[in-house]
């Protein structure tokens, strides 16, 4: 067997959440008492504060709603059961909706391990951790639908592959090209 990683984020790759994130920070601003114009950079500047997790548990609401409510991209099973190797999650949703998300779509077992915002706060760490747990893999691919997200793990040497389904991407293809290294 060969030492592959798969990191996946999951608003984008595996389903699409449908949430007005432009009211979810306007209540966000409300209940902290400073303007928030992006939630990826309040997750990570103010990870582990008490904020954050007031900040965090009311997104989780929303969160839940909608997980429950959407389904996985038709392709998200079958590249999975395809893949043979260890596969993450990593998201800057709440662990809890992920979980909600994959038990309701019988997903639940084929991640090793699913990183919500709550324990690290940014991609970046995320990345960072996994990458310590798997320090004897031959190869790490962290799979995102955000340059942003791409950009800021380049630097920790995982191969970074930025994910558009808009423009024609699939699970299965990708998990076949990352299937390639090990042949």
């Amino acid at each position: 067997m060969c030492g592959l990683v798969l990191i996946l984020d999951f608003d984008g790759v595996i389903t699409k959440l449908n949430i007005d994130w432009v009211k979810i920070r306007r209540e966000v601003s409300m209940i902290i008492g400073f303007n928030v114009d992006s939630l990826v950079d309040f997750w990570d500047k103010y990870f582990g504060t008490e904020i954050f997790d007031v900040a965090s548990r009311l997104v989780e609401k929303y969160e839940v709603e909608e997980v429950l409510r959407v389904k996985p991209y038709d392709d998200v099973e079958k590249a999975l059961q395809s893949f043979n190797g260890q596969v993450y999650i990593a998201s800057l949703q709440s662990k809890n909706a992920l979980q909600v998300f994959l038990q309701k779509n019988g997903l639940n077992g084929y991640f090793k391990e699913v990183l919500g915002r709550e324990g690290f706060g940014s991609k970046f760490r995320q990345v960072k951790y996994i990458m310590k747990r798997e320090a004897n893999a031959e190869k790490i691919v962290f799979v995102d639908d955000s340059r942003r997200n791409i950009l800021s793990c380049k630097p920790l040497g995982v191969e970074c592959i930025l994910f558009d389904r808009g423009s024609g991407c699939n699970l299965i293809s990708l998990v076949e090209n990352i299937r390639s290294y090990c042949r």
